[in-house]
């Protein structure tokens, strides 16, 4: 088997390896949740229903004893919609971090297979430690989040918030359901990364990080860096200088926020075929994201116009053509 171009290698790390890492996260997702979202949705819907039934429209004031029986029926749909959610979170992710972790370990061999051309086996690896002490801690912030929510409901606070505090309250308890998601996609990338990690020390080779192409600001200056000798990126770079920083510790890789999904992958300069090698494409990719203002819905049009000005200020780095796109965007203002 040929050695694959850089294209090819980055295809296979962004699109193959991470789609196949994406359902692992999916799935896990789903069977944390088990139909908590859904069912939390379908008592809101009940709650509303209940609140023009009772008190007549959303604009009136509940109080006495018919708010304290309807916020008592709340409360009961609420807890049977998220009744062990933390707990149950917690479990399936730590059954799902060896896969997790295999799962990287052999990204990581297929990746070095078709950079090199030679076939490498699958080393054993180990769950993180801190994967997995996220994964227990889970119950109890989950715990925190519902209790909050309860709060929320109660007669005295609804009778002075009236329905939008329902609403508010609701929004709380759907919240704990947002942090079981965003747990289990920083754990089972996590334990990717960490699988993938081990797998390229047995290698002999350096990690080179890999983010998505529609990356954020601070995981897009990530992209295409190699690791130091003591196996480690430096900390708080980012391509917005307002979220840079030279004094956070070195980073051992991805991920690096809640919900990132950046990959580490095994690096040897032998591997550099063709006219451009992975990590100058890697960070050929991130200064075009830049340039081109694409990002995530989450990140602000001013961080990326920021790091659209910061681009500008390197000449050279970039074609006109983009130099041009991203010059328009930082006079307008936006992208």
């Amino acid at each position: 088997m040929s050695p694959a171009t850089a294209q090819q290698l980055a295809d296979l790390t962004q699109q193959q390896q991470a789609d196949e890492a994406a359902r692992l996260e999916d799935a896990t997702a789903t069977e944390a949740d088990a139909g908590a979202d859904a069912a939390l949705a379908a008592a809101l819907t009940a709650a509303l229903t209940a609140w023009i039934a009772t008190f007549g429209s959303l604009a009136a004031a509940g109080a006495g004893v018919e708010l304290a029986v309807y916020l008592a029926q709340v409360r009961a749909d609420t807890d049977r919609a998220t009744g062990g959610l933390g707990r149950r979170a917690g479990r399936v992710i730590e059954r799902a971090l060896p896969d997790a972790a295999r799962l990287g370990a052999r990204h990581a061999t297929d990746f070095a297979h078709r950079a090199s051309g030679r076939r490498q086996g699958v080393p054993g690896v180990d769950v993180s430690r801190d994967a997995l002490d996220a994964a227990r801690a889970l119950a109890g912030t989950v715990g925190e989040q519902l209790r909050l929510a309860g709060r929320l409901l109660s007669p005295r606070m609804v009778s002075v918030t009236g329905w939008r505090g329902v609403v508010t309250a609701l929004g709380a308890a759907r919240r704990a359901v947002s942090i079981v998601r965003s747990a289990v996609a920083w754990s089972v990338h996590r334990a990717v990364n960490d699988g993938a990690a081990q797998a390229t020390a047995v290698l002999g080779a350096r990690g080179l990080w890999v983010s998505e192409p529609d990356a954020c600001v601070r995981c897009l200056a990530y992209s295409g860096q190699l690791t130091d000798r003591d196996g480690q990126f430096p900390g708080g770079l980012s391509m917005d200088p307002a979220s840079r920083t030279t004094r956070r510790a070195a980073i051992e890789g991805p991920p690096l926020h809640p919900n990132c999904r950046c990959r580490l992958v095994p690096w040897l300069d032998e591997w550099a075929h063709g006219r451009t090698a992975l990590p100058d494409l890697l960070r050929a990719q991130a200064l075009r994201s830049v340039a081109m203002g694409r990002g995530r819905p989450s990140e602000s049009n001013a961080a990326r116009i920021r790091a659209a000005r910061y681009l500008l200020a390197r000449r050279g780095s970039i074609p006109d053509r983009l130099r041009r796109h991203a010059q328009s965007a930082v006079a307008a203002g936006h992208f």
